[in-house]
């Protein structure tokens, strides 16, 4: 599953390279700047989902469910989180990967916080109403896209006016 992930990752990289190329994409716009939001979300949600998908059901196996679900989610963010920030300084917002401040980073983090606990929270509801949700790997891999796709939005509005606000 590790090599899976990997070849994943792989590809995320090879479909950038591609999609650097075009001239909609090196455009600044806020338009643009959001669709690439989702760009990087798409490829921050593929490593999240190989790392949750990981940890879920292979690596912390020795731990019941509900606790497996919030475990998971707690590691992959924190994984997740680092991997994001550089992809959307450079991404995002075009800006290197390296020139970002520490405070910018706590504000990346801290606003990252959301795909942090919203998700749990809904798996707090969703265990209430059918548990077995969770243990399916199918149903498991659709809520959590249909999650962050959601919370998308709200992340991109919030790092161009408050966490990447100094560097624009």
């Amino acid at each position: 599953m590790l090599y899976s992930s990997l070849i994943l990752i792989k590809k995320d990289l090879r479909m950038l390279n591609k999609l650097k190329s075009l001239k909609i994409i090196q455009s600044n716009t806020s338009f643009v700047q959001l669709i690439r939001t989702y760009i990087v979300g798409a490829m921050n949600l593929l490593i999240g989902l190989s790392l949750t998908y990981l940890f879920q059901f292979f690596v912390l196996t020795f731990i019941a469910f509900p606790l497996r679900t919030y475990v998971t989610n707690v590691l992959a963010f924190l994984i997740g989180v680092v991997i994001s920030y550089y992809l959307s300084r450079r991404i995002i917002f075009k800006f290197s990967f390296f020139g970002g401040k520490l405070k910018e980073f706590l504000n990346f983090s801290y606003t990252n916080l959301i795909s942090l606990f919203v998700p749990n929270l809904i798996w707090y509801a969703i265990n209430f109403i059918n548990d077995a949700l969770q243990k399916d790997e199918l149903w498991f891999l659709l809520i959590t896209v249909l999650i962050n796709g959601a919370i998308l939005p709200i992340k991109y509005i919030i790092y161009k006016f408050f966490v990447f606000r100094d560097s624009l």
